[in-house]
């Protein structure tokens, strides 16, 4: 759900090429030949041999351009597919770092982590926040992508199959949706804070607040080179001079101190409660009261 703010600004350091969300299933000509079926795919032991070697092919830039070519719609398309390949081709040769912004892959990171040696960078984001996009993009989910998945069903969401049915059956109202859906994901990191140590959580809003001093402390762990270019560049896409609301034609630029609160002015009073009410549960453990 969020935008390539984070792995763009990782991708900043030499060496590294950044790599757009291969789990997202409606990108059709994208580093994957084929878009996986479901929304926040699962991948894990019992089903990874069907996958395997499509991330294998992600993480060493092997780019399926025949392919697209010969699906390629439009001469534009061809364009596109043939500038893909040339860069995907430079990052193979230089043997750079693959930066793999997805969180649609949230739930296919233990998988990833350890068929691939992955570090591990997972972003929790308010609920209020998360809603208010949710809100602000009319982005509507359909919950049959998780009842679909069993193994996903048994290993994480179990505890919300009652409400996933529900809401599967019926389009709910788009703030009881993010609620919900929410509350999946953030109840799964909750799980990997416990498990994973030598993963990095990072509070969206902590990163927003403090963008130099944070992206530093990240590309430390990640072993990555934080130059003077990285650092005005990030200086310059979060900095104060940016607007604090999402631009169309340029959405990486945002006064990011600002933009930390803006679900406070996108959200009616009632919308705020019903929210923190429902989430209180997990939220509680990220945010505390002052945080509302």
């Amino acid at each position: 759900m969020r935008k390539p703010w984070a792995g763009k600004s990782l991708a900043l350091a030499p060496h590294t090429a950044y790599i757009h969300e291969p789990f997202n299933i409606n990108i059709q000509f994208g580093i994957i030949s084929t878009p996986f079926n479901h929304w926040f795919q699962y991948i894990c032991e019992e089903n990874s041999d069907q996958y395997r070697e499509v991330l294998r092919k992600v993480i060493y830039y092997e780019y399926p351009f025949i392919k697209h070519l010969t699906e390629a719609p439009s001469l534009g398309m061809v364009k596109k597919i043939t500038i893909d390949q040339l860069h995907l081709l430079q990052h193979k040769i230089r043997n750079d770092t693959p930066i793999v912004k997805d969180p649609i892959a949230l739930f296919s990171a233990e998988w990833l982590s350890q068929t691939f040696d992955m570090n591990v960078l997972v972003m929790i984001r308010h609920p209020a926040a998360f809603c208010s996009s949710l809100k602000l993009k009319n982005w509507k989910f359909d919950f049959n992508h998780f009842l679909n998945q069993p193994l996903l069903m048994d290993r994480y969401l179990g505890v919300f199959e009652k409400e996933i049915r529900k809401f599967s059956k019926n389009e709910q109202d788009i703030i009881d949706q993010g609620i919900l859906l929410w509350n999946c994901i953030h109840h799964t990191i909750n799980i990997y804070q416990q498990n994973h140590l030598e993963w990095l959580f990072v509070k969206h809003e902590n990163l927003s607040h403090n963008p130099v001093d944070q992206f530093q402390t990240i590309y430390k762990a990640f072993n990555l080179d934080f130059t003077p270019e990285s650092k005005s560049a990030i200086l310059k896409s979060t900095g104060t001079h940016n607007p604090v609301e999402q631009q169309r034609n340029n959405e990486f630029l945002r006064n990011s101190k600002e933009n930390i609160l803006n679900w406070q002015s996108r959200l009616s009073q009632s919308e705020i409660e019903r929210i923190r009410e429902n989430t209180y549960k997990i939220a509680s453990n990220f945010y505390n009261e002052n945080e509302w």
